[in-house]
């Protein structure tokens, strides 16, 4: 979890937050609650609905289901891309498998 900026640690002192946010990026949107500022606007949607799900607002809670929604499709075509990919390298590593044995299948 990422410390608030304007709370002070055990010591006494302020933290701030880890970012993932690059140098030679912008910042696409900051957490209004912990102050994380995010690359991209999915990222910080999806962070806002699950670290902060008992704070945030109604357009905060469809935002972050929007942004579930879209990672959910996403992932399932790269697991589509995965496998088609483990199924092409099985069928060359077959076939080359068939040539060296040198009968073919020709």
């Amino acid at each position: 979890m990422f410390p608030d900026a304007d709370r002070g640690d055990a010591r006494g002192t302020v933290t701030t937050p880890e970012t993932a946010v690059r140098a030679d990026e912008t910042v696409a949107a900051v957490c209004p609650y912990c102050r994380r500022p995010f690359a991209e606007r999915e990222a910080h949607d999806l962070h806002v609905g699950e670290r902060h799900a008992e704070a945030c607002s109604a357009v905060e809670r469809d935002a972050y289901a929007a942004a579930r929604e879209a990672e959910r499709d996403a992932l399932f075509y790269f697991h589509l891309r995965v496998v088609a990919a483990i199924g092409v390298l099985y069928t060359i590593t077959v076939l080359l498998y068939m040539i060296a044995l040198g009968g073919g299948f020709l």
